[in-house]
Order: structure tokens, then sequence, then C-alpha cells
């Protein structure tokens, strides 16, 4: 994980009795730093509230060391030692140093004044960016996790040794390519003294890049959609039989809305054709490679692929609006139908890509007889024990990116299980602001589309399902006859699409006998 490291020239203050205990700033938010990287230099600041937010979302122990070196801690927030805060100057700090022998000799070299400065360790999460002329911009960090605050000497040195220990330490922040801002007043350039450049007026135009571009002509497509359902006169593409097909960006906007509402079908390896059928390769043969001797031949093996066909079928839904509402609707229409639609369609799809075992449905993963099977006689009798042999049943090489998928009664069963110090196997925390639960590392997703006979699916999905997506598929409005006299228009959804496993050596899944 590469992070970014920042000084800033605070004090660290020792307190005056024998408890070891230490504060100061590490970071006063709002300020800019000085001018930063080589190729393209920029300034930076820190947004107010960030910090508040990056304590609020922490998932993982934040440390305060010593020069950003892991071995030396000198306190923590896993024991209540370091406690951080912000405040209205920034982000605080107060440690009880743990009495180690090199916690009371940094607290000594603290505490004669040695060592003063602060520097912390993080990665961006959310930043925005700004020119100030003259190749220099300004950059906002809005959004962070933070890892480690740490008491410096000097800064240069705390990032080599941070080097020399093999982190993975960003050095040059890339500045994004849209930010390219022109001045537009040619008869002064931004001033390098600071205050001169905050005082100054000056106007700025953006160049469109192709992102820009893309995002412009997204937008205008929403927007004619939009109007379109509004009753305006936009003329859409019109079929034969009278109904109007939304642009393809709004409906790849519907297909993302799918993945949001169906995690399963997000993950699912995604195949687009224009034909109604799809063949995915699969080897079959089991011939291994061998050592032979000197001068003779080497063994040649017999390869067998197999295939996977998948065929078109059509899921959808359909919405009925009135002419009234329509037109008075205050709501982002194209919002409102993509979310609804998805969230139908989305569920539904996810269901099949579980549980489907019929002609008009895709082929189910737990239907699926070559994937691995662990068995139980009821779904209170699963322990440690079976959720083990499902995680033993996926390959090592596969377990990165893999999840647990849970049907709502058999997580409430497997949250409550304790090892023999009392934790709980299940832990969870906040990702990106998103409670997020693991079981042995990997991700637990809730689903209602498992059944009691199989309510757990383990394995890479990305890697072992595979989705075909006709890419005729669209939102269409319907306004025939039927809709005119009733004052209606029907909104209908559809896509052409099927799956299967193709690898199953990546999943498993649990089947309860009884």
């Amino acid at each position: 994980m590469k992070i970014e490291l920042r000084f800033q020239s605070t004090k660290l203050r020792a307190n005056k009795d024998a408890s070891l205990t230490v504060s100061g700033y590490v970071n006063k938010t709002g300020q800019l730093s000085n001018v930063l990287g080589t190729t393209k230099r920029f300034k930076e600041k820190i947004a107010k509230g960030a910090f508040s937010k990056a304590i609020q979302n922490a998932h993982r122990d934040i440390d305060f060391l010593a020069e950003h070196n892991s071995k030396l801690i000198l306190a923590s927030t896993r024991n209540g030692s370091l406690e951080l805060l912000e405040d209205e100057q920034g982000l605080f700090i107060s440690a009880k140093i743990a009495s180690t022998s090199w916690g009371k000799d940094y607290y000594e070299l603290i505490n004669s004044g040695i060592l003063r400065n602060m520097s912390f360790g993080f990665r961006t999460v959310k930043d925005s960016w700004k020119s100030l002329g003259d190749g220099l911009y300004e950059r906002t960090i809005e959004e962070l996790e933070l890892f480690e605050v740490s008491v410096v000497k000097d800064p240069a040195y705390s990032q080599s040794s941070i080097a020399a220990r093999g982190i993975e330490l960003v050095e040059e922040v890339e500045i994004p390519s849209n930010v390219k801002l022109l001045n537009k007043k040619t008869e002064s350039s931004v001033n390098k003294n600071e205050e001169k450049t905050n005082n100054m007026k000056t106007e700025f135009r953006y160049v469109k890049t192709k992102e820009t571009e893309a995002a412009e002509k997204r937008n205008a497509e929403c927007r004619q959609v939009e109007e379109y359902f509004r009753g305006e006169e936009r003329a859409l593409q019109t079929l034969q039989n009278g109904s109007q097909l939304v642009p393809e960006n709004v409906h790849q906007e519907i297909i993302k809305k799918l993945e949001e509402t169906a995690p399963v079908f997000g993950r699912a390896r995604k195949f687009q054709t224009v034909a109604g059928s799809l063949k995915i390769p699969r080897e079959t043969s089991t011939d291994q490679a061998g050592f032979v001797g000197e001068g003779q031949d080497v063994r040649e093996m017999a390869i067998s692929i197999g295939e996977v066909k998948l065929e078109q079928k059509r899921v959808g839904a359909a919405i009925s609006l009135t002419n009234q509402l329509i037109h008075d609707s205050a709501t982002n229409i194209v919002g409102y139908v993509a979310d609804l639609l998805a969230r139908r369609v989305g569920k539904t799809i996810e269901k099949s890509i579980f549980t489907g075992n019929s002609a008009e449905e895709f082929r189910g993963i737990v239907h699926d007889k070559e994937i691995a099977n662990v068995e139980v006689a009821n779904i209170n009798s699963v322990g440690v024990d079976q959720l083990m042999d499902i995680y033993n049943s996926i390959h090592p090489d596969y377990l990165s990116g893999s999840a647990f998928y849970m049907q709502r009664e058999a997580f409430n069963i497997i949250s409550k299980l304790k090892d023999a110090a009392g934790h709980f196997y299940m832990q969870n925390g906040f990702v990106n602001g998103k409670l997020t639960y693991t079981l042995f590392g990997a991700e637990v997703i809730v689903t209602n589309s498992l059944t009691a006979t199989n309510p757990i699916v383990f394995g890479n999905v990305g890697l072992g399902y595979g989705v075909m997506i006709k890419g005729e598929s669209g939102l269409q409005m319907i306004t025939d006859t039927k809709n005119a006299l009733s004052g209606t228009r029907l909104l209908v959804h559809d896509m052409y699409c099927d799956g299967a496993v193709f690898n199953p050596e990546v999943l498993a899944k649990l089947t309860v006998t009884a």
C-alpha cells in the first residue's frame, strides 16, 4: 500500500510529571504547506474535518511511532495510550509513552528539546486541485485514511528510513490531467509570494480533455431523456412499435445501478456481446508435465478444451407512471427510473446467479455439482470447523478477492461464534465510510437471494462466474394506444443475458441436509 508522509513544523511538549506523557499538534488544518513535488510543484492543505472523519472511520489501530519506524511504537489507540482529536486548530495528540527502553529514550529526547517536530503517514481518499498559475497547483485533501503519527528530528531522514525498509512511499503525487487551467489575464503571473497569491483575483477556465468531453456528452444525454420524460419535444430514437430507446450511456448507468444493488452481479465477470449466445472456453485436461532424462523426448500432452455455453435470456421490470406525475415531478426522473428498475432487476439477477435452476434463468452456483460442497445437518450446527472447510476448499492463489455470501439467518448465527478467549470470529469495521464484515480476513456479504438449503457461498466470483450481457438491452418508454387512452406511460427496462459457472475451482458452498 502506498502512503504519503507529511511534515509540519509544530512543537511537541512533554508533561512535567513522571507519566511519560507528551502532547502537541501534528498538523494545522487549512494552512498551506511549503512547495512540494519536484517535477510538478504544488502546495497542500488538509481540509477542516478531514482528520475527524479519518479518526471516526479508522478500521485499524493508529500508532504513535518514532521516525515512522513501525518497530518503535511509543503509544497506540489500541490500548488508549494515544488520543487523537481534531479541534479548531488541527490534529492534536496526547500520548502516554510506554515505559520500554526505547520509549524512555525517546521521551528524554522529547523532554530535552532534541525532538520537537511531528509528521504523519496517510492515504488520500478524496482531494481537489486548482491552479495557482506559473506551473504551481494547490491541493486540498478533503478525506484521508490515517495510518500513524510520528515524532521526527529530520523529515528527510524519516523518508529515507521508510524507503530503506521497503515501504512503498508516494514521493511524487500525480496531479490529475483535467486540472488544466489557463489564466485569461496576461498582464501578470502569479507571484510566488503566498500572500499575493491568495489575494490575487484571477479568472481561470478549464481546458477540455477527453474525460471532460465524455462527461459533458453523458450529462447532455441524461438531460435529453429527462426532458423527454417530462413531455417536452425531443427526438429520441423511435422504434417501429412506438417505444423510445434511452441513449446508451444512460443504459450503462443502469448497469452500474444493477451492480450496486446486486454485489454478486457486480463482481461476476462480464462478457459483452451483440450475438445471442457465447461460448467460454474451459480446459478439462488433467495431463501434467514431467521430468525426462537427457536425450529423451519430453512428454506430449493431450489438450482437452471444454466450453460453457451461454444463451440469451430475457430479464426485465416495468413501471407505469401517469402523465400528471411525469409532468409535475420535481425529481430527477432518470435517476428515479434507474434506481427503481435496477433494484427490481438486480435482485432478480442476483437470485438467479445463486439459485437459478430453470430454462428461463441463469445456471445458479448452488446447483453446480463441480464446486466444493460442505454438508451439515442443520444451520445451527455450523461451527468454525465447517467454515474453515469451506474456506480451505479454495486454493490460496484465489483467496484474494474471495468473499462469503450469507443468508440472513446463517449470518446471525455465525456472527455470534467466538474463540476460546471470547473473541468473535467475525470482525467488523468501517471502510470508506461503509460498515464491512470480515471472516478469516474475507469480506462477508449478506443477501436474501440464498436459500435455507444452501445458505452460504464462498469464493472469488470474478474468477469463477461469467455473465453474458447482450448489447441491445435498454430502457424504453411505451406510448401505445392503450397508454394514451389511460393517460399513462409504461417504462420498461429489459436486458438479454445469461450466466453460469466457468471455473468451479474458485467457489464453494454449504449445504444443509436436514
